[in-house]
C-alpha cells in the first residue's frame, strides 16, 4: 500500500507544469528518470545515456567548466542539497530564468541525484508587474491635477496627494488629521453629520449639488471648490475619496462674463443711438435736397442732376440700412443666444461648452467693434479728419510683421507667402499702409477657399512703390468690378459670406491719402489681385 502511495506521489509531482525533474546516477553521472516537461524543454540532447557534465553545459547558457560541475558535487556529497538560481538554454534556444536544486538520495545500495530545475520567469513577470501597476497607480495618484483625498469613516485624512496639500497649504502633517479642518469654521459642525450619514448611505456623486462649496487653507483663506465623492470597501471597512477642484478662476470667468453682458446691454444702447443719429442725418440731407431741388426748378439739368443726387442717397440709405439690420442681427443674435446657453451648463464637465458660446460672444462683440469702426472710419475720411502722417520706415520688415500676425485667422491650409524686391525703405504713412495690408490680406483669406495659396509681393524701384495681394478665391463678377470701391457695394457671389461693404472703400481711400492708386484684376473662380502704386521719393527717403 506504502509503495503504491509513494507511486502514485511521485507521478503526481511530475505531471506539475512548471517543474522539469530528472534522476541520476551518482557514480556514472548517467540519466536513469526524466518527466515529460523535462523532456519537452531539452528535448533528446540532453536524455538517454547523456552524461551529466555533457547535459549541463547543455542546458545552463553560463557553460560551466568541469571543475565547476565536480565542486558541485563535492558540495552535494557534503551537504546532501544544492541551491541556487540560473539561466537555462531550452532546445528551441529560448532562455528562461530557473531555480535549481540538486538533492542527494539513496535507494537499496546506490546513491542517485535528484535534479528539480523550478522555471521562475512567470513569478518574476509578475511581481515585476505588480510592481509596474504599483508605480502607474503612484504616478497617477500623486500627479493628478487635482486634489485627491482618501479618508475613512471617522473623517481621518488617510491619502493625500502633493496637488491637496499644495492646493490646501499642508505638508505630511495633512495625513492624520480630520477631513472637517479643510473647511470653513461655520460649517465644520453640520458637516460631521453629512459625513455620518453618508458613511451610512454612500453613494458617487456630486458633493453638495446646488450649494457653493468652500475650502480652508491651513492659514485660513477660503476659496470655491467643487467636490465629487466616491466610495470603497476594503475588509468590510468603507472608505471615502474626494476628488476636489479649486474653481476660482471659474468663478472670475463667471463675473466677467457678467460684465461682459452689461457692456454688451450698453453696445447695443449706443447702437441704437446711432441709427436714430443717422436716420436723422439722413432725413436732414433729404430735406436739404428738397428744398434745392425747389430752387433749381426752373433748372432742367439742374433738377435732373438734383434728382439724380436724391435717388443715389435713397440707394445708400436703404443699402445702409438693409446692411447694417443684417450685420448687427447676426452677432447680436450669436450673443443672446450663447448667454442664454452659457446659463444651462452649470457642471464641470461642461466647461468646454461654456467656454465655446464665451469665445461665440467675444466673436461677435469683435465683429460688432470691427463694424463700428468702419463706421467711425467712413466719417472721420468723408470729414476730412483723416491725414497722411509720411515717415520713413522699412516696407519689408513691416509687411512680414503683418502677415506674421494674420497668420491665426488662416482657415485650414491656407498659407501666406510673402516676397520682396528691390529697396526696403519707403517714405509712406505706415499706420494707413497697415489698414491697407491687413484689409486685402483678410478679405483674400475670406474669399478663398481651404488649402489655397495667398501671396503678397512687393517691390521698390527706382521710380515706384508697388504691393500686390493675390489669392486663388471665387474671383470678382466683370459688371461688379466699376462698384468695387463704392461705399456698401458687394459683389453678387458674396452675398452669403460676411461683410460691410466699406472695407475696400477705406483702403482706396486710404490709398489716395497718400498720393497712390489700386487697381484690381480678378477672373471668376480663379482668384483675385489688388495692386498698389505709390511714387517713389528718393530725397524724402533721404531726409527721412
Amino acid at each position: 500500500m506504502a509503495n503504491d502511495f509513494q507511486s502514485s506521489l511521485l507521478n503526481a509531482i511530475c505531471q506539475m507544469d512548471n517543474e522539469l525533474f530528472s534522476v541520476w546516477e551518482l557514480d556514472s553521472l548517467r540519466l536513469v528518470f526524466s518527466n515529460d516537461i523535462y523532456d519537452k524543454a531539452f528535448g533528446k540532447k540532453a536524455t538517454g545515456e547523456t552524461e551529466l557534465f555533457n547535459t549541463a553545459r547543455l542546458i545552463l547558457k553560463d557553460k560551466p567548466d568541469d571543475n565547476f560541475l565536480r565542486q558541485t558535487i563535492s558540495e552535494l556529497e557534503a551537504e546532501g542539497l544544492v541551491n541556487y538560481q540560473t539561466i537555462f538554454v531550452k532546445e528551441t534556444g529560448e532562455d528562461f530564468m530557473g531555480k535549481l536544486n540538486l538533492v542527494l538520495f539513496e535507494h537499496g545500495q546506490q546513491k542517485f541525484i535528484l535534479l528539480r530545475i523550478i522555471d521562475i520567469d512567470e513569478l518574476n513577470q509578475a511581481i515585476i508587474s505588480i510592481k509596474q501597476e504599483k508605480q502607474k497607480f503612484e504616478a497617477l495618484f500623486e500627479n493628478a491635477s487635482m486634489a485627491i483625498i482618501v479618508a475613512d469613516r471617522r473623517g481621518e485624512i488617510l491619502l493625500a496627494n502633493k496637488f491637496a496639500k499644495k492646493l490646501f497649504g499642508y505638508a505630511e502633517e495633512m495625513i492624520g488629521m480630520v477631513i472637517e479642518k479643510l473647511i470653513p469654521r461655520r460649517f465644520r459642525e453640520n458637516h460631521t453629520k453629512y459625513r455620518a450619514g453618508y458613511n451610512e448611505h454612500p453613494t458617487n456623486r456630486a458633493m453638495g449639488e446646488g450649494f457653493n462649496l468652500s475650502g480652508s487653507r491651513k492659514d485660513g483663506s477660503e476659496f470655491p471648490v467643487e467636490v465629487s465623492l466616491g466610495h470603497y470597501k476594503i475588509d468590510q471597512e468603507t472608505y471615502s475619496i474626494a476628488f476636489i477642484i479649486d474653481i476660482s478662476r471659474r468663478k472670475e470667468s463667471e463675473e466677467t462674463m457678467l460684465s461682459q453682458r452689461n457692456e454688451l446691454a450698453r453696445i447695443n444702447i449706443e447702437i441704437e443711438q446711432m441709427n436714430d443719429e443717422l436716420e436723422e442725418k439722413v432725413a436732414k440731407r433729404t430735406f436739404e435736397l428738397k428744398e434745392t431741388l425747389a430752387e433749381l426748378e426752373d433748372s432742367k439739368q439742374e433738377l435732373e442732376t438734383a434728382l439724380d443726387k436724391e435717388k443715389e442717397l435713397s440707394d445708400l440709405k436703404s443699402r445702409f440700412v438693409s446692411m447694417a439690420s443684417h450685420e448687427f442681427r447676426t452677432p447680436l443674435s450669436t450673443i443672446l443666444s450663447s448667454a442664454s446657453l452659457v446659463a444651462k451648463y452649470t457642471s464641470t464637465e461642461e466647461q468646454d461648452k461654456r467656454d465655446k458660446h464665451i469665445q461665440r460672444i467675444r466673436s461677435a462683440v469683435s465683429n460688432l467693434t470691427d463694424i463700428l469702426n468702419d463706421f467711425l472710419s467712413i466719417g472721420r475720411i468723408e470729414e476730412g479728419r483723416v491725414q497722411a502722417n509720411f515717415s520713413k520706415f522699412n516696407m519689408k520688415e513691416q509687411i512680414r510683421l503683418i502677415c506674421n500676425e494674420m497668420t491665426p485667422i488662416l482657415r485650414p491650409g491656407q498659407r501666406i507667402i510673402y516676397k520682396h524686391k528691390g529697396d526696403t525703405n519707403v517714405y509712406l504713412d505706415l499706420s494707413l499702409l497697415r489698414n491697407v495690408i491687413i484689409n486685402l490680406v483678410s478679405n483674400a483669406i475670406k474669399f478663398s477657399s481651404e488649402n489655397s495659396q495667398i501671396e503678397v509681393l512687393g517691390e521698390v524701384n527706382d521710380k515706384n512703390i508697388l504691393i500686390s495681394v493675390q489669392d486663388e478665391g471665387m474671383g470678382i463678377p466683370d459688371d461688379d468690378k466699376k462698384h468695387l470701391f463704392e461705399r456698401f457695394f458687394r459683389a453678387k457671389n458674396v452675398t452669403n459670406i460676411q461683410g460691410t461693404g466699406l472695407g475696400l472703400h477705406i483702403v482706396s481711400k486710404y490709398v489716395e491719402l497718400m498720393n497712390g492708386k489700386i487697381e484690381v484684376v480678378s477672373e471668376l473662380e480663379k482668384g483675385t489681385a489688388f495692386n498698389i502704386q505709390f511714387p517713389y521719393a528718393q530725397d524724402s527717403i533721404d531726409r527721412g
